[in-house]
């Protein structure tokens, strides 16, 4: 058979055979879009590793990477803990439902840490620790982050801080820290990994420590590389001298310590984030993305393709017996761009920053806390001393309301006013009269 249409086409051309000139046009168009395909979509991990019994926390784990990540481990039978901001969040709940049906894994849970409340972290953290003896700990995959589109106004988390600062790096600052506890008791022997997700766009950063949050020098709204990359420069900083302290530290049985810290660049991918920061965040620029997907199809990875850097950091050998607080890119290490990254004055400096921000913003939380449940509890006090008399009053207050003609005002405060100031006068008339 192919001998015959081979000599057909040479003795009666190509115009003999249905279709193949046609086919003959598309087919360099369409290797070519292979070739682009294959070259963006960057390499892939060929390391399998054993994860059955492995504990594994991971956050951002319910969309794009972290949602990628989290399906190969669960596929591979490990324990998953997911951070997440509510546990009541039905679609969360639905969520681990799926996943453990898909993969006849049972091992998948969710915990509240809230990466937008200083105070969340440190409560699952607490909670974490809280045990004895220690719970087991075989890897954390940080791969929640912010990313906002040009031209948006500036925006801060729960404590008040600039959105990318706070999620990207010092979420990630205060959950490492607080955990270092539970990764210096680890056994010698257990191979524990720590991935902290970054991105290219560091080399566009402007890290000021002066200014992290770019308050004196304004908010870049028509540039948000620039803070979203200074903290990923702080935050690859962050993981470096991370790795430095664990090489330092001591272990009371004297064995080393096995734990290794690493920054993964997973590329430029097709996440919910960079289809935000394409779209600028509008229904507009939604269409337009919409409408030119082929091309990012070609040029940008899946995020399953992203996540090969994160697969490798978890499962290569290799890579645990080498050094750590290094960058994995393209599932293998690369140099920094920024050669500050990997000074320890800069490591230093910016660890005493963070631990006094983190302290200020908490000092500050926690004064807050108790102002709010000293209200309650006054309240529920005055309401069990005499509830009889709240009910006579509101009573009151009601027929009076009925009574009365009141005169709307755009000004709330004159409004308020005169609504507090006739009950008074009208209580005293029907004192004296009594």
């Amino acid at each position: 058979m192919p001998v015959e249409f081979l000599g057909q086409v040479v003795s009666d051309g190509a115009s003999s055979v249905p279709y193949l000139p046609t086919i003959l046009r598309i087919l360099p168009w369409a290797a070519l879009i292979y070739v682009l395909r294959w070259f963006f979509g960057g390499e892939s991990n060929r390391v399998e590793r054993v994860m059955h019994g492995k504990v594994v926390m991971v956050t951002g784990g319910t969309s794009g990477l972290g949602a990628a990540i989290v399906n190969d481990l669960a596929s591979k039978g490990a324990q998953i803990i997911l951070l997440v901001r509510s546990t009541e969040d039905y679609w969360v709940i639905d969520y681990i439902s799926d996943l453990r049906k898909r993969h006849s894994n049972n091992l998948i849970y969710a915990e509240e840490c809230d990466l937008s409340s200083l105070h969340s972290i440190r409560l699952f953290c607490t909670q974490w620790l809280d045990n004895s003896p220690p719970r087991r700990l075989d890897s954390i995959v940080l791969a929640a982050g912010v990313m906002a589109p040009p031209f948006s106004a500036r925006e801060v988390t729960k404590d008040g801080v600039e959105v990318h600062w706070g999620i990207n790096y010092l979420a990630n600052y205060h959950f490492l820290t607080l955990m270092m506890p539970a990764l210096k008791v680890q056994p010698p022997d257990r191979d524990v990994r720590v991935l902290v997700a970054t991105c290219a766009a560091y080399m566009l950063g402007e890290l000021d420590l002066n200014d992290p949050e770019f308050l004196e020098r304004g908010y870049p709204g028509r540039k948000p590389w620039l803070a979203y990359g200074a903290a990923k420069i702080a935050v690859m900083a962050l993981v470096a001298h991370i790795q430095r302290q664990l090489d330092e530290y001591k272990r009371p049985d004297g064995m080393p310590v096995n734990v290794k810290v690493w920054s993964v660049d997973p590329g430029i991918m097709r996440s919910p984030g960079s289809r935000r920061w394409l779209s600028l965040g509008s229904v507009l620029g939604l269409l337009v993305y919409m409408v030119t997907w082929p091309l990012w199809w070609i040029v940008l990875k899946s995020t399953d393709e992203g996540a090969q850097g994160f697969y490798a950091g978890l499962y290569d050998p290799q890579l645990g017996r080498g050094k750590g607080g290094v960058l994995i890119r393209e599932c293998k290490v690369s140099p920094f761009r920024k050669p500050e990254i990997e000074s320890e004055v800069l490591g230093e400096q910016l660890f005493d920053i963070s631990k006094a921000q983190v302290d200020k913003i908490e000092k500050q939380a926690a004064l807050e806390r108790a102002k709010e449940k000293k209200r309650k509890e006054e309240a529920e006090a005055k309401a069990a001393k005499d509830p009889k008399s709240d009910e006579k009053e509101s009573k009151s207050k009601s027929r009076k309301s009925v009574s009365k003609k009141v005169a709307f005002s755009d000004d709330a405060d004159t409004t308020e006013a005169s609504a507090t100031d006739t009950p008074k006068s009208a209580s005293k008339r029907r004192t004296k009269k009594t």
